[in-house]
C-alpha cells in the first residue's frame, strides 16, 4: 500500500515540470522570432507617399530613418514627433511596414486656411490652428480683432487670457465651416467684440457665439439660404447669437447699430416680429425703444422655421 501512494505524488512533480517545460519553450520561441526579427528585418527602402509642400528626401531627413534600421523598431508616434517638429506643413505620417525591409510613409500635409497677426507679423494658420510659417501677404481668411501671443512655426496658436475663450473658438468654427464646405467662401473673421465672432460669408455676414453647436448652425443658415425668403443679391447678416434653434436675420444696416439695440429681443422670435410694411408707414405708432422697432427685430420674412 505504500508504494502505491507514492505514484501519484512523482505523477504530479512529473506535471510541474511540464508545465515549466512548456514554458521554456514557448520564450525560447519568442526569443528566437525576435532575434530574427532584429538581426534580419532591415530597412532597405523608404518610399514617401501624399506629399506635396515637402519633397520626399525632406520627409525622410526629417523622420531620422536610415538604410539598415530595424524595420519593427519604427514607432509612428516617435516619427510624427521628429517630422512634426521639423516640418509644420506635415499634419501627421502614417508609418506602413512591408516585410522584409520596405517602409512606407504616408503623409497628411495642412493647407492655409487663414492669416492671423502676432508679434507684428502676419502668420499663415492651418484650420486645426496649427501656425505654419510669416508671410507678407494674407492667404485664406483674415482673422481680425485677434492676435497670436508668442508665435512659433508648427506649434497651435496661443493668445492672450482675455482672449482665450475667442481663440478656443476659431478652430471649432473653422472645421465646422470645412466640414459643411463654406470654409472657402469665408473672407474674414472679426474678433472684435466681446462675446462674438462675425464671419464674413460671400455678401453676407454670420454673427456667431463663442460656444455652441455651430454645425447645427451651419445647417439653420442652409435652411435659410434654401428656403426662398431671402432677396435675391442683398446682403444680409445671419444672428446665431440670440437663440440655439433658430436664427434671427437682419438687414446691415440694422446691424451697424451698437450691438445691445441692434440684437433681437432674445424672447422674440420668428412669429413675434412686426411686419417690415409697418415700419414703411408715415406715421409709425411710438415704440418703447430709443431705435426703430426694425432695427430691433428680424426680418419675419427672412428667419427660416426652426
Amino acid at each position: 500500500m505504500a508504494r502505491e501512494r507514492k505514484h501519484p505524488r512523482r505523477t504530479r512533480r512529473r506535471g510541474r515540470f511540464r508545465f515549466f517545460y512548456k514554458l521554456i519553450s514557448l520564450v525560447a520561441v519568442v526569443a528566437a522570432i525576435v532575434t530574427a526579427c532584429v538581426i534580419f528585418f532591415r530597412v532597405n527602402e523608404v518610399k514617401v507617399e501624399g506629399n506635396s509642400h515637402y519633397t520626399a528626401q525632406e520627409i525622410i531627413d526629417a523622420s531620422e530613418i536610415e538604410r539598415g534600421d530595424n524595420l519593427v523598431t519604427l514607432w509612428t508616434w516617435q516619427i510624427n514627433q521628429l517630422v512634426g517638429s521639423k516640418l509644420p506643413y506635415v499634419q501627421r505620417v502614417v508609418v506602413g511596414h512591408t516585410f522584409p525591409d520596405k517602409v512606407t510613409l504616408q503623409v497628411v500635409e495642412r493647407t492655409v486656411a487663414a492669416t492671423v497677426e502676432g508679434n507684428g507679423r502676419q502668420w499663415l494658420m492651418a484650420s486645426d490652428g496649427y501656425l505654419l510659417e510669416t508671410t507678407k501677404q494674407n492667404q485664406g481668411i483674415a482673422i481680425v480683432g485677434l492676435e497670436v501671443v508668442d508665435p512659433q512655426a508648427g506649434q497651435p496658436m496661443q493668445v492672450s487670457e482675455a482672449d482665450q475663450s475667442k481663440g478656443e473658438a476659431i478652430v471649432p468654427l473653422m472645421e465646422a465651416l470645412d466640414q459643411a464646405g463654406k470654409l472657402s467662401q469665408c473672407t474674414q473673421f472679426d474678433c472684435s467684440a466681446a462675446s462674438s465672432i462675425l464671419v464674413s460669408y460671400g455678401i453676407h455676414q454670420l454673427r456667431f457665439p463663442l460656444h455652441g453647436d455651430y454645425a447645427q448652425m451651419l445647417n439653420l443658415f442652409q435652411a435659410a439660404l434654401d428656403s426662398g425668403k431671402l432677396p435675391q443679391g442683398e446682403a444680409r447678416v445671419f444672428d446665431f447669437t440670440v437663440s440655439d434653434s433658430k436664427v434671427f436675420v437682419q438687414n446691415p444696416k440694422q446691424s451697424a447699430q451698437p450691438e445691445p439695440s441692434a440684437s433681437p429681443d432674445p424672447d422674440a422670435t420668428a412669429s413675434d416680429a412686426p411686419d417690415p410694411a409697418a415700419s414703411q408707414s408715415p406715421d409709425p405708432e411710438p415704440s418703447a425703444s430709443t431705435e426703430p422697432a426694425a432695427s430691433a427685430s428680424p426680418e419675419p420674412s427672412a428667419t427660416p422655421e426652426a
